[in-house]
């Protein structure tokens, strides 16, 4: 669909390539960011570094959310990659209703305590999105800002 470019790396970096990001996520995302984001409830901006590559990856995702936790169910997830980088604890920002938190986000397999809670959370807000145990569920716990 979209061709691959190369993207100058620093020097002693290995080279990365990169896709244009679908035309439909770039205005998905502008809408998040705006005072329009009421007409896409349930949808969220994931940012974080990629582990490997090192670059920027800025996505929408529906989501769940109870208090400081976010869930996010990787639907189809053998044609996404993104998902990956959270099988161990990974660094994430979460942008709902307008409001950038931080949080660490990491994947929760069918096996882990805290799935049941998880799907409980993501069904809540997402009751017409089945959940299936092949369906990755990436758990992110938001850090509370710091008072100022």
């Amino acid at each position: 669909m979209f061709a691959r470019r190369r993207i100058c790396a620093p020097a002693g970096s290995p080279r990365t390539t990169s896709a244009r990001p679908p035309l439909g996520n770039r205005v998905v995302l502008a809408l998040l960011s705006s005072p329009l984001h009421v007409l896409l409830p349930g949808l969220c901006e994931l940012r974080f570094t990629g582990r490997r590559s090192g670059r920027l990856v800025v996505l929408p995702a529906q989501y769940g959310r109870a208090a400081d936790r976010v869930v996010i169910c990787v639907g189809r997830s053998g044609g996404k990659r993104w998902w990956r980088n959270f099988r161990t604890a990974h660094p994430v920002e979460v942008r709902v209703h307008r409001v950038l938190s931080h949080g660490v986000g990491r994947v929760v397999d069918p096996a882990d305590q805290d799935r049941p809670d998880a799907e409980r959370i993501y069904r809540a807000a997402q009751p017409r999105n089945p959940v299936t145990d092949r369906d990755p569920l990436v758990v992110i716990d938001l850090i509370p800002p710091r008072p100022t």
